[in-house]
């Protein structure tokens, strides 16, 4: 089956023409489009929530274009823009309809955004939705303002009355919402303020799904529904459950998800690389193999002045590596405009859709990679200590950082949702931020002596909390905050990385704070680096490894910048450096800059991309393993797939092919 392409398409239902409508048929046909999800009531042409009649409307104007797509093989699925609705513009909700509005965090009350509890909300979104599957979609998609949180310009919701009295029955006492709200937020042990709001919002989420759903396969049973998500660290603190939640999409239907693409304009594309391994992996790996993923490609606010056609075909192509099975195109703005011939999206996509279907012949699968398995947990919103106790993104984990600066460095990753029955043994494994807090101590203890491990220093306080200090040999440890004139800059003392001895990493900006740790005497420490004031005084040690398989960044995130101290190559070569020292581990050479790669667990099919707009000559791969020193390379080429049978040379774990890489581009390995 092929690459599917499905065209998310506005147009205005009170000034649209033939003309344009002829535009659409060309383009679709021109541009290969299997699918055409029409947006009903969106941005410009949103006013508030619709009534039956209005939305009749749209119907209307739809099913004779439908129609037409049928008989060019292209099937018509539905995009309403509303589900709680996105933001307030202005509008309030039509007496009509009725139905009771959010409230916020803050006390704040929405004009024109649902309260996802509201009885009356939940009888209106599912007789609107029985309304859209009249009409037999292939797929009905709920937008992702079916969300707790960024609903402009209000806050995390809801703590309306309505909330606050199933809040208050929960506690089994009265608390006022300001009370409720700083017990939630409070610093330090979470409270069970904090568990009954993610709860809540949790169940009550998946019985809208479910609600909304099963009125739709009342209507039409074939329809699948598709839910449209955002990002993972924040769905987690609305409570999010991805399998329950996608498991209300129906009995007998897949779960179908359209994750973001996090580059609504074109931006460099070693940043894409970075916000693509933070949300769009981790949202594959917690929706599983099998799920239909629809990644968004969007561009915003249109037209090629915010973004090239090759950036494009480089989002649609490296969703391969999240096992994509499809693409949403949110090309065309919303507005009414139709399509514009003058930017030749057509024929970039005719053109790389065969290599696209290729790709997907050997679809990637993010619990079949080799590999650094980085751990991730959708409920780690209900285990974090917050600190100052004042805002709801205390409660964001931090466990995405070693996704984005691993698999820059070129390690080959992979991300896994951890489970309660989990038992990990002999893996590599990466956590970060307080992931460590959803284990008891006995697993701590049995995850660290059974695997090689990467943790930062939110981990690490994590284990001094618990007190299982003996577990990382420290004798003790202080936190001493960045920009205080203490610790300057990182020093790799013997190593040399791309010819520069003992390099240097910043600790002075952009990054985190520095954990200073004492190690027990005569203990299995062994130091790659250390810490150092802008005079040159070594202050302590940096990076550690313990009991040669146990490796420490103790450092946390900046509240603004994260990690991104951490990008340098010089970082890259002493992290691969301290890695191959402890484990057998894939990985392309440190003169690859944003370059990735991901390894199927048998061996047997590789994936090599370039996040850069560098070429380069050859790849150099040191292996763990290399299955066959001869492979089938498949790339594009000549608007099309080149297939190629090529010889890779091995030299001890060195594995070179002399093929060139070029910007952008993404290359597929079979091996014999």
């Amino acid at each position: 089956m092929s690459f599917i392409y499905t065209l998310r398409y506005s147009f205005d239902p009170r000034t649209n023409t033939k003309e344009q409508d002829e535009r659409l048929y060309r383009f679709v046909k021109k541009a290969k489009i299997d699918d055409v999800a029409f947006f009903i009531n969106g941005e410009e042409l949103n006013h508030s929530h619709l009534t039956k009649a209005q939305t009749q409307v749209w119907l209307d104007a739809i099913k004779p274009i439908q129609k037409k797509l049928a008989e060019l093989g292209v099937t018509t699925s539905l995009n309403p823009w509303t589900t709680i609705m996105h933001s307030d513009r202005g509008y309030h909700v039509n007496p009509e309809i009725g139905f009771r509005t959010f409230v916020d965090i803050n006390g704040d009350q929405a004009q024109d955004m649902a309260c996802p509890a509201d009885p009356t909300w939940r009888k209106y979104i599912t007789e609107r939705y029985a309304q859209y599957a009249s009409i037999h979609p292939r797929r009905l998609w709920m937008e992702d303002d079916f969300r707790h949180y960024n609903h402009t310009p209000l806050k995390l919701m809801c703590f309306c009355d309505y909330h606050m009295k199933i809040y208050q029955e929960k506690l089994g006492k009265k608390e006022s919402r300001a009370e409720f709200v700083k017990n939630m937020l409070k610093p330090g042990k979470p409270t069970a303020e904090r568990k009954i709001y993610l709860d809540q919002a949790r169940k009550e989420m998946i019985k809208n799904e479910k609600m909304i759903a099963d009125a739709v396969h009342k209507i039409s049973p074939k329809t699948d529904m598709g839910q449209m998500t955002s990002f993972p660290d924040w769905h987690a603190i609305e409570g999010r459950d991805w399998n329950e939640l996608f498991d209300a999409q129906g009995l007998n239907h897949p779960r179908v998800a359209r994750p973001h693409l996090p580059a609504y304009n074109e931006v460099a594309p070693n940043i894409y690389a970075r916000s693509f391994e933070e949300y769009s992996r981790i949202t594959a790996a917690y929706l599983g193999d099998e799920a239909e993923l629809y990644p968004e490609l969007e561009n915003s606010m249109w037209t090629p002045q915010v973004k090239s056609n090759r950036f494009i075909a480089f989002q649609i192509i490296t969703s391969a590596l999240i096992g994509a099975r499809g693409i949403m195109l949110n090309l065309f703005d919303m507005m009414g405009n139709g399509i514009n011939d003058h930017w030749h999206y057509d024929t970039m996509l005719a053109k790389i859709k065969p290599f696209a279907t290729k790709l997907k012949e050997n679809r990637l699968k993010m619990h079949n990679l080799k590999g650094i398995k980085v751990l991730v947990d959708q409920d780690s919103a209900y285990s974090i200590h917050t600190t100052k106790g004042q805002a709801p993104e205390e409660m964001l984990p931090h466990e995405k950082n070693w996704a984005s600066l691993l698999a820059s460095f070129g390690f080959a990753t992979t991300i896994l949702p951890i489970q309660s029955d989990m038992h990990l043994k002999g893996q590599t494994i990466a956590i970060a931020g307080q992931l460590l807090r959803n284990f008891t101590n006995e697993q701590i203890t049995e995850l660290l002596k059974n695997n090689t491990v990467f943790l930062d220093g939110e981990s690490i306080q994590v284990i001094l909390d618990r007190e299982l200090d003996s577990l990382l040999h420290i004798h003790k440890a202080a936190w001493h905050p960045c920009k205080t004139g203490y610790q300057s800059f990182e020093q790799a003392d013997g190593l040399t990385v791309q010819g520069v001895k003992n390099p240097r990493v910043t600790m002075n900006q952009h990054t985190g704070n520095y954990l200073k740790i004492d190690y027990d005497h005569d203990s299995d420490v062994k130091v790659w680096s250390w810490a150092y004031s802008s005079l040159d005084e070594k202050l302590g040690a940096f990076m550690t490894v313990i009991d040669k398989h146990i490796i420490l960044m103790p450092m946390d995130q900046d509240p603004k910048h994260g990690w991104e101290s951490q990008f340098s190559t010089y970082k890259q070569g002493i992290m691969q450096q301290i890695a191959s020292s402890v484990a057998p581990i894939d990985y392309l050479d440190v003169d690859m800059s944003n370059v990735k790669l991901n390894v199927q667990s048998d061996g047997k099919v590789a994936w090599i991309s370039n996040f850069s707009l560098d070429s380069y000559d050859k790849i150099k791969w040191h292996v763990s393993h290399l299955t066959s020193q001869k492979a089938t390379l498949i790339r594009y080429h000549q608007n099309g797939v080149g297939v190629e049978e090529i010889d890779i040379d091995l030299d001890g774990k060195l594995a070179t092919i002399n093929e060139k890489l070029e910007p952008l581009e993404t290359i597929q390995l079979i091996f014999k």
